[in-house]
C-alpha cells in the first residue's frame, strides 16, 4: 500500500540527526533521474533492513527547477516499479509539510486504472477484446484494465500512440506487451529497443509505473501452414521474437522492472516452440490460449499491485 499525509518535518527530523541518514537529490543536470535514483536508494535500504513498512519524509529544496507535481509523477511511478519487484515492503508512506504536496502525490497514489497497451495478442484475435485475456483478468479481479490492443502494430506503432491511449488516461501502470510484429515485419532490434525504452521512460516521468510483457511463443510447424512464407521466413520470425524476449528479460534487470511471463504458459514442454493445442495459426492464442494468459498474469501480478 501507498499513501501520503501531511507531517511536521521538523518533528520527524528528530528521528533522522546524522547526515547519512539524509539522501538528496544534489545533482543538477539530470533532476529527475536523480530524484528517482534516491527514491529507489531508500527503498533498498529499507528492504535490505528487513522493514516491512516505511514512512518518508519528503521536502522539495529545488522549488524553482522542479515543481511538487513532477516530484509526485516521478517518486509514485519510481515507488510502484520498486514494490512490484520487493514484496516484502508492503507500506509506503510519504511525508509532505503542506496540503499542496499531499494532493499532489495523492492524485498518482489514488489512481486506479491499469493500460494494457500491445498487438493484436492483446486485442484478443480474432474474435476481439471479449476473448482477450485482459477481459479474463478484469472479470477475476476487478482490476480497471483498458484494453488498447491494435491488431498488425509494432512498438514502434505503440509508442506513437503512448500520449493518447496510455498517458491522457492517467493510470497507474501500463502494461506493454509488443515484439512480434517486429519480428514477423524484421525491425532491427535497436529500433525495438529504442521504442521500449522510450515507452518506460515516457510513462515513469508521468506518474505511471511501466510492466514490460515477455512475448509468447511461436509454433513454426503452425505458422507454415497458416501464413504464406517459406520456412525460413518462419524461422527468422521465431528467432528474431528470441531476441527480443530476451533482451526484454534484460533490460528488465538492469532496470528493475516487473515482467509477466507469456512465454512460459504456452510453451510446448521441453522445446522452444509454442504448444499447438493453445495457438489457432502458430502465433495467435485459442480462447482456450487467452484463458491461461488471463490466469497467468492473474498469478503473477498477485500481491505486486498497489491501487
Amino acid at each position: 500500500m501507498i499513501s501520503v499525509v501531511q507531517g511536521d518535518l521538523q518533528l520527524l527530523s528528530q528521528y533522522y540527526p546524522k547526515p547519512d541518514q539524509v539522501l538528496q537529490a544534489a545533482k543538477k543536470d539530470n533532476i529527475k533521474q536523480e530524484i528517482r535514483a534516491v527514491l529507489s536508494k531508500a527503498l533498498k535500504s529499507a528492504v535490505e533492513q528487513g522493514l516491512k513498512t516505511l514512512m518518508l519524509p519528503v521536502v522539495n529544496t529545488r522549488g524553482p527547477e522542479i515543481l511538487v507535481e513532477e516530484i509526485a509523477h516521478l517518486m509514485v511511478s519510481e515507488a510502484r516499479k520498486y514494490m512490484s519487484l520487493h514484496t516484502d515492503l508492503k507500506e509506503l508512506t510519504f511525508v509532505l509539510p503542506d496540503m499542496e504536496g499531499v494532493q499532489a502525490f495523492r492524485e498518482i497514489i489514488n489512481r486506479k486504472k491499469i493500460v494494457c497497451l500491445g498487438d493484436s495478442i492483446t486485442y484478443g484475435y480474432p474474435d476481439g477484446p471479449d476473448f482477450s485475456w485482459v477481459t479474463k483478468v478484469v472479470h477475476k479481479t476487478g482490476y480497471q484494465m483498458l484494453n488498447r490492443g491494435i491488431n498488425g502494430e509494432t512498438t514502434g506503432q505503440m509508442l506513437s500512440r503512448l500520449q493518447i491511449d496510455v498517458i491522457t488516461e492517467k493510470p497507474s501502470y501500463l502494461i506493454f506487451a509488443g515484439g512480434h510484429n517486429d519480428s514477423w515485419q524484421q525491425v532491427p532490434l535497436q529500433r525495438v529497443r529504442h521504442n521500449i525504452q522510450q515507452v518506460v521512460e515516457g510513462v515513469l516521468h508521468q506518474g505511471i509505473c511501466p510492466i514490460l510483457v515477455s512475448p509468447s511463443p511461436l509454433n513454426i510447424e503452425q505458422l507454415l501452414q497458416s501464413y504464406e512464407g517459406t520456412r525460413r521466413d518462419a524461422e527468422d520470425y521465431h528467432e528474431n521474437l528470441s531476441q527480443i524476449r530476451q533482451w526484454i528479460y534484460q533490460y528488465a534487470r538492469e532496470k528493475e522492472i516487473f515482467t509477466l511471463d507469456f512465454y512460459t504458459p504456452l510453451l510446448l514442454t521441453s522445446k522452444d516452440q509454442g504448444d499447438p493445442r493453445y495457438l489457432l495459426d502458430g502465433g495467435h492464442p485459442t480462447h482456450e490460449g487467452y484463458s491461461i494468459l488471463g490466469e497467468a498474469a492473474i498469478q503473477q501480478l498477485a500481491g505486486r499491485l498497489h491501487l
